[in-house]
């Protein structure tokens, strides 16, 4: 059955005093064909919310899809020519085509990249906003549920996720995300976040003969997170009367419900380590408890991926392109609030071999 040619029209939303870096992405990318949203209140209470509401009804007439980017994304070159098949074998869905490398949404990125899947499903306690497609008449419907269910103090990320829940919309993210975050000042405060770069920026694998489908990560349930404020490892488990469908608890009460006890997490965390001379380095720049977390938190990730392969762990590969590129970015993305942002790439350089060693081990432990 043939599929509708999908016709985008596509918004930038911004504040007045960020409107050059709208007009940017309106000249750098002259395909999208961008409308400038910016903010009707500007010297209102700081949130996106009021400009998400102008860029989600700009739809132009006759548009099947419509994309909202935030004025500090940084889309790929080729974002037009990646996009249109995507929305066409994904027709339905909300797309988010960015999510940063610290979010429980990266963690769902990484295993779908080692069983080589080519989408994620989003499982934040929001909806990745910094670039966003919907199908046009749920995007025009967003600013009417606004007006009507939302919580106006919700920033708009999280009134989206009420929304697409409502309308029971699946929402998801391609494995090698299309677009990047501009680091710049946050007019809402987001800074204090640290860096929010991709989870995955590539290689990018060719995207599948037209009219074939792309494969979705399913079946997830426990969800990895690394708490970037408090240093500590999480796992997501399922909650039906939550919004987002989960809710969080300790990685490692997690593990320890798997049979997997700290003594043998610490254990080849010491092994992994003394396998490596630059281990003083990290240690002295993170601390054994930093350390110990980003170890638990990359073990749990091997423990759920494995769990989710249809082949008990056989199917995972660590170590293609697109893998590797996405584990790479755990590291930085759970320590970006404790490491200066000067000595981030290094460190993050340093974690990579630690995070595979504890994946695999984590694999590992189920296989048996």
């Amino acid at each position: 059955m043939p599929t509708t040619p999908v016709r985008l029209s596509a918004a930038v939303m911004t504040h007045p005093r960020r409107a050059a870096a709208a007009r940017d992405l309106v000249e750098r990318f002259p395909e999208l064909d961008l409308t400038i949203a910016s903010d009707p209140e500007p010297d209102g209470p700081p949130t996106a919310l009021r400009s998400a509401r102008v860029a989600w009804e700009s739809v132009r007439p006759g548009a099947t899809h419509h994309l909202v980017l935030q004025d500090d994304a940084v889309p790929a070159e080729d974002l037009l020519e990646r996009l249109l098949p995507l929305l066409e074998a994904e027709p339905k869905s909300a797309v988010c085509l960015f999510t940063e490398w610290g979010s429980r949404t990266s963690y769902a990125v990484r295993t779908a990249a080692m069983l080589g899947h080519d989408l994620a499903p989003a499982v934040d306690d929001y909806v990745p906003s910094v670039a966003l497609v919907l199908p046009a008449e749920l995007a025009l419907g967003f600013a009417g549920f606004i007006r009507a269910k939302a919580d106006t103090g919700h920033p708009d990320d999280v009134a989206m996720l009420h929304y697409l829940a409502d309308r029971g919309t699946r929402t998801v993210v391609p494995v090698v995300n299309l677009v990047d975050h501009h680091n710049d000042v946050s007019l809402v405060g987001n800074n204090v976040h640290g860096l929010r770069s991709a989870v995955c920026l590539g290689p990018a694998d060719p995207a599948p003969t037209a009219g074939a489908p792309y494969s979705l990560l399913t079946g997830l349930a426990t969800v990895p997170y690394y708490d970037f404020w408090g240093q500590y490892s999480q796992a997501c488990v399922p909650d039906a009367s939550a919004v987002d469908g989960r809710v969080r608890t300790s990685a490692r009460d997690a593990l320890l419900e798997r049979g997997v006890t700290m003594e043998h997490l610490t254990a080849g965390l010491r092994i992994s380590l003394a396998r490596r001379p630059e281990s003083a380095l990290l240690t002295d720049r993170l601390s054994e408890i930093v350390l110990t977390e980003v170890w638990i938190i990359s073990f749990l990730l091997g423990v759920v991926t494995a769990e989710v392969d249809p082949a008990g762990g056989a199917g995972i590969d660590a170590d293609r392109p697109v893998a590797a590129a996405a584990l790479a970015t755990l590291g930085p993305g759970a320590v970006r609030r404790v490491v200066p942002e000067r000595l981030l790439p290094a460190i993050g350089a340093l974690l990579r071999p630690l995070v595979r060693d504890a994946v695999l081990a984590g694999v590992q432990a189920v296989r048996g």
